[in-house]
């Protein structure tokens, strides 16, 4: 039995992305952050900061090095999104400790910081 089935109905694409994260309902400022994605798939993404964020939180994500003839199913180089899962991300790598994996949901409000 698997312990933790997948929820995802899109298919993932695992590709490595830098991107400014905007925390858009934090005390009403709009300070941005750097994040890098880890998959992304029709309706989401996954990435790594070192912010520490809350679920169900809005935020508003800008690829950088954005190149539109990659084959991903995201074609914008920038998103909304609800935080909907996080976890501190646990690595035998000392470089990674202290960072953060969350789940991002794409949504239809149309936020800019």
């Amino acid at each position: 039995m698997n312990p933790s089935p997948e929820k995802r109905s899109a298919r993932r694409y695992i590709h490595k992305l830098p991107m400014d994260l905007y925390r858009m309902n934090y005390q009403n400022k709009h300070n941005s952050y750097y994040a890098e994605m880890n998959d992304c798939s029709d309706n989401g993404l996954s990435l790594m900061t070192n912010e520490k964020l809350v679920l169900g939180e809005l935020i508003y994500l800008e690829l950088k090095n954005y190149d539109p003839n990659i084959r991903l199913p995201i074609k914008e180089q920038s998103y909304s999104g609800i935080i909907r899962w996080g976890k501190r991300y646990q690595s035998a790598n000392a470089g990674t400790n202290g960072l953060y994996k969350y789940g991002i949901e794409f949504s239809t409000q149309n936020v800019r910081p």
